[in-house]
């Protein structure tokens, strides 16, 4: 059986010196993870980084983010950005790419089980949360 592994948006916090997976729990806290376990909750002020890595691809010429893998096939997705007109015209007309299976959940939200192959140009953007001038 495939196994299943997000990959995008991934949320990690700096603290001590390393590096956890961490969520946001409250609004000044956050959850940090040791082995995908709930380890420790952290005031934000007391981070040394705390940053979100999402993954992007090009499927059809297009750029959209890659949420997840599983065996031979990204879950990707695009949410009120881009060329909405392209976008409901291919989802529209999904015979034209049998091997994707194409979904739209509202007006703006265009996703698919797409193979890894059709998906080029991968690449990392990292957003940082807390200022380089140390204030959080």
């Amino acid at each position: 059986m495939p196994q299943h592994r997000r990959i995008s948006p991934l949320d990690y916090a700096v603290f001590e010196g390393e590096v956890y997976s961490a969520a946001t729990r409250v609004p000044a806290d956050v959850q940090l993870y040791r082995d995908g376990t709930p380890w420790r909750l952290v005031p934000i002020a007391d981070l040394d980084e705390r940053y979100t890595v999402r993954t992007y691809g090009t499927f059809l010429g297009h750029e959209f983010e890659i949420y997840s893998e599983e065996g031979d096939t990204y879950f990707i997705g695009v949410v009120g950005r881009g060329d909405g007109h392209w976008l409901a015209e291919t989802w529209a007309k999904p015979e034209e790419h049998p091997e994707v299976n194409f979904q739209r959940t509202d007006q703006f939200t265009f996703e698919a089980t797409v193979p890894k192959d059709m998906v080029t140009n991968l690449r990392e953007e990292r957003t940082d949360h807390l200022d380089a001038g140390g204030s959080r």
